[in-house]
């Protein structure tokens, strides 16, 4: 029983990282969509041609990503292993559950996209 309620929580916990974990992943998403996309490089033109005002806000997206992205990664060392191991629980569910990062992400780009 106690085994079942770590895991629900270490789920929860994780869902709620993804929240934030939100911001990098939407501006690496962003930045490969716009920026490292295959056409830019098969074109033979200028770079204001190919990405046009896009080019201006590459440079916000990458700072984005790599500020909420070292936010968010501290936030999951924190909930999924110095919080457990200094309660001197197992990590095992926690780090099982980390992948449940991605899942507020992914609900919102297939909403997104269905709208």
């Amino acid at each position: 029983m106690k085994n079942l309620r770590t895991a629900w929580l270490a789920l929860l916990v994780n869902l709620l990282v993804g929240i934030p974990a939100m911001v990098p992943l939407y501006s690496l998403w962003w930045l490969s969509e716009r920026r490292w996309g295959g056409s830019v490089i098969d074109r033979s033109s200028t770079i204001i041609e190919v990405c046009g005002a896009d080019c201006d806000r590459a440079g916000v997206a990458t700072w984005t990503v790599a500020a909420s992205g070292l936010l968010v990664l501290l936030l999951l060392a924190l909930a999924d292993g110095l919080v457990p191991l200094r309660r001197d629980r197992p990590v095992g569910p926690w780090l099982k559950a980390m992948p449940a990062v991605l899942v507020p992400f992914f609900i919102f780009q297939a909403v997104s996209s269905a709208l």
